[in-house]
């Protein structure tokens, strides 16, 4: 197997997962009625942050690079850190619209509107319907809150 293969299915093995954590902070988030943000917050804050980890574990050793005095560092702190940037300013671009969109879901939600909600979870269904038998227990409707 390249690795470009092992690219593409660790890709897919981790959206398979965002589409599995956002489904349950979803269904979740429609029983809590007016506590609806919370369970969404926290899923996409985590899949936010686990985006950012490159810019996390190689942003502190580059700026610490950068700001010794001695000129080969501070080149090599300075090469590291430009790449850094430009893939924080292209997560932000790609990612905005994704977190604004469940901005608005939570909101819709909290105040009992779920027409939003209904076309994202049909969208993350259609999305997991490939992997289908790998997730059986994922696609059944979740049991009411007591």
């Amino acid at each position: 197997m390249s690795m470009a293969d092992r690219l593409k299915s660790t890709w897919r093995r981790i959206t398979l997962r965002r589409h599995q954590s956002e489904i349950a902070a979803l269904r979740l988030a429609r029983r809590l009625g007016p506590l609806a943000i919370f369970p969404i917050f926290l899923t996409v804050a985590f899949w936010w942050f686990a985006l950012n980890i490159p810019v996390v574990v190689l942003g502190i050793p580059a700026i610490v690079m950068m700001q010794s005095n001695r000129g080969i560092r501070e080149l090599i702190g300075g090469a590291i850190y430009l790449p850094l940037c430009i893939y924080a300013i292209a997560v932000l671009v790609v990612a905005a619209p994704w977190l604004f969109r469940w901005y608005f879901i939570s909101v819709a939600l909290t105040f009992g509107r779920t027409s939003m909600a209904d076309r994202k979870e049909a969208e993350l269904l259609a999305a997991l319907e490939p992997a289908r038998p790998d997730l059986p227990n994922l696609l059944a409707p979740s049991p009411p809150l007591p």
